[in-house]
């Protein structure tokens, strides 16, 4: 009885069918950089700091599909 359920449930949640990538896609760094400097022409980021900032991104996306 309880299986039947199970596969019920399974059969009908589209996450479990269809699983998330595996690698989340981020754009170039100078991309970003380039969008920021369009919206914000004051800041003082430069391609380092976004680079860092896409690394940190990254590892955090790895973590949570670890967990």
């Amino acid at each position: 009885m309880l299986e039947q359920e199970l596969k019920e449930v399974r059969g009908d949640r589209t996450e479990i069918q269809n699983p998330a990538p595996a690698v989340a896609e981020f754009p170039e760094p100078a991309d970003l950089l380039n969008q920021l400097k369009a919206q914000r022409k004051k800041s003082r980021a430069d391609l380092g700091d976004v680079e860092v900032i896409l690394r940190l991104l990254e590892l955090s996306v790895a973590l949570v599909r670890v967990s």
